[in-house]
């Protein structure tokens, strides 16, 4: 049985995951340009994967700065996604610098993974430039855990429907995939429920707006002055 600590890493599965994406679409990117501002300096694609939403922000910004925990993310984004205004780096969300740098900060998928959700928020508080924006995006659950013979079924639900749909080649391939070692990640994955998301995130961002897209997203617009220095 492979422990949580092993499935939650994602470079056992790099090529995987980036496969199965290719196939099934990106559902959660198509909204993103509708949440975006028209454009600006600089933006911040934290949890990057391989870069397939970092290249929706540098259609928009100057630059943008992707950071992923897993290097085997980080390679194939350099391998597939490269982009003159894109630097991707290795790194924990955390060790990113830049105060007020970032007209957005974007997240996608990543933060149900963090060990300390509240202080990777107020980290990310801090990397918003007054009148940016932060859209941090997640999968909210009504159980923490989701058991492996649900989503089995799910993917075996799945399978019916592609073989009328799709390629059957295909099917059996996304099947296959699903069944893999990305199925591992997923029964170890943990969530909050959409009331645990907006009550979490709104601590910290107490003027956020939410929109369900599939899975939860937090829209926040920091004010357009910083705030003022605590007096002492």
């Amino acid at each position: 049985m492979t422990n949580r600590a092993d499935a939650q890493s994602f470079d056992r599965v790099a090529q995987e995951y980036e496969r199965l994406h290719e196939l099934q679409g990106d559902d959660r990117g198509k909204w993103l340009p509708e949440v975006l501002p028209a454009g600006g300096r600089r933006a911040l694609d934290l949890g990057c994967g391989t870069g397939k939403h970092t290249v929706v922000l540098a259609e928009r910004f100057a630059h943008v700065d992707a950071v992923d925990l897993s290097g085997p993310m980080i390679a194939l984004a350099q391998a597939k996604r490269a982009r003159d205004n894109i630097t991707y780096r290795q790194a924990d969300l955390l060790d990113v610098e830049g105060m007020g740098r970032y007209d957005v900060v974007l997240s996608v998928a990543t933060l149900h993974h963090v060990p300390d959700l509240r202080a990777a928020l107020h980290h990310i508080k801090t990397l918003v430039a007054p009148g940016g924006r932060a859209v941090l995006v997640d999968t909210v659950s009504p159980r923490p855990a989701n058991p492996r013979w649900w989503l089995y079924g799910g993917a075996v639900r799945k399978l019916l429907r592609n073989l009328i749909q799709r390629d059957p080649a295909q099917a059996w391939e996304i099947f296959r995939l699903s069944t893999g070692a990305w199925l591992d990640h997923r029964v170890s994955d943990r969530y909050l429920s959409r009331e645990q998301f907006e009550r979490a995130y709104r601590e910290v961002f107490p003027t956020a707006r939410f929109r369900n897209v599939g899975p939860h997203a937090m829209i926040w617009d920091a004010p357009a002055t910083a705030d003022p220095a605590p007096r002492s």
